[in-house]
């Protein structure tokens, strides 16, 4: 008894795990056979976006000569090139690129293939897309830079290769944001040396007054906030509504970003717009002992500075 046919369905199941697997005689045994080659087994990933995100080269090639669909986008409008491009198969998005791939396809976030690669440090992947003429300057819907993402995730060498290319440090997100506040208020401080080494603008402000020490101070990052104040970061700036880097610190319970601060000179007393002090800020004891130890110490200085004036 002959076998039954099989149905779209089961082909093209069978395609997408025949291209999974990289068996190049099974996809196009099955697309010779009738297996549909944009079948969608699941979330919108089609057949040739499963080959380019695992460098299946030869697989890629029969799908695109029997009409895979370059840009086709899964559900979260991701492309074969975008795959390729995250997992830095230079072969597949070479061979992606010279089929006709469009090199700025957005997904969902109206992120690039460029985006995918900085964000993950693929720099030879980056490499590649620049030299084909990738958008250096491209923004997501949040006004996002590659830069911005190498600067967030760290990625040094991806960070440089963009520099190098002519990535405009002073690169704005939405709310006013630059490469260097992403990499402080996630507590990067290798990517902001770097940053800051190639001319970044220490004191810039956001939309909402925040510097790079506000937002490493918000955030409690340590190690952020001491590499800003060694580069000369202004200490008491504050933001729109008056909040210091001292007062971010204390509201939000960051007590070694407060020790950091206060040894460094910063004011223990004082106040936003509204008249808070640190010390109303403050959400434990702990941070309370803080304070009050450092308000004790400057009064001491202050009476020994009077005392040494008189005489």
């Amino acid at each position: 008894m002959a076998a039954a046919a099989m149905g779209d369905a089961d082909m093209g199941k069978a395609l997408w795990d025949a291209v999974e697997a990289g068996n190049t005689g099974e996809v196009t045994r099955l697309l010779v056979a009738g297996a549909p080659v944009n079948w969608d087994v699941r979330f919108g990933q089609t057949p040739l976006m499963t080959a380019a995100e695992r460098g299946h080269i030869e697989s890629m090639r029969v799908l695109l000569d029997r009409g895979a669909d370059l840009e086709a986008k899964n559900k979260n409008g991701l492309t074969a090139l975008h795959w390729a491009a995250y997992n830095c198969k230079l072969e597949a998005m070479a061979l992606l690129l010279d089929r006709g791939a469009n090199l700025e396809a957005k997904d969902k976030a109206g992120e690039t293939a460029l985006f995918w690669a900085a964000r993950t440090g693929k720099v030879k992947g980056m490499a590649l897309l620049l030299d084909r003429g990738a958008d250096l300057e491209a923004k997501n819907k949040n006004g996002l830079t590659a830069l911005h993402w190498a600067a967030y995730n760290c990625k040094l060498e991806a960070m440089a290769l963009l520099l190098d290319r002519g990535a405009n440090l002073e690169a704005k997100d939405k709310a006013g944001e630059k490469a260097l506040f992403w990499a402080a208020r996630t507590g990067k401080p290798e990517a902001m040396a770097l940053l800051l080494d190639r001319g970044a603008n220490l004191e810039a402000k956001d939309k909402d007054g925040f510097t790079a020490l506000l937002w490493a101070a918000r955030n409690g990052k340590p190690e952020a906030m001491a590499l800003l104040l060694d580069r000369g970061a202004d200490l008491d700036v504050k933001d729109e509504n008056g909040d210091t880097a001292l007062l971010w610190a204390a509201w939000n319970g960051h007590v070694e970003a407060m020790v950091i601060l206060l040894d460094r000179g910063a004011d223990p007393e004082t106040r936003d717009k509204d008249g808070q002090s640190a010390l109303d800020r403050c959400g434990s004891d702990t941070c309370r002992r803080v304070i009050l130890g450092a308000e004790r110490l400057q009064r001491w200085h202050r009476r020994r500075l009077l005392v040494t004036w008189l005489h």
